[in-house]
């Protein structure tokens, strides 16, 4: 780690679709990996992934942040931060 960079307790990122996988991707780079080293989970709630699992990844993919403690990082048409 960086010794200019705050670690963080494991972020979830939900990803969306279209432009706010963009604006999202914009944020880490510009704002968030700069200045935070860390631990990503990554779930796909797109709707062509949704499709691919026949809604599964949506079922399945949102109560797995809940398991996770920290600080959870969604995006869908907004992004917004939820400390839990």
């Amino acid at each position: 780690m960086s010794p200019s960079k705050i670690a963080t307790g494991p972020l979830v990122e939900m990803l969306g679709d279209e432009m706010t996988r963009v604006i999202w991707d914009l944020i880490k780079e510009k704002l968030l990996n700069p200045h935070l080293e860390m631990e990503l989970h990554t779930y796909d709630l797109g709707v062509e992934h949704r499709d691919k699992t026949d809604d599964k990844a949506r079922k399945n993919d949102m109560a797995s942040p809940l398991k996770l403690e920290g600080i959870q990082v969604q995006v869908r048409p907004t992004v917004s931060v939820i400390v839990l």
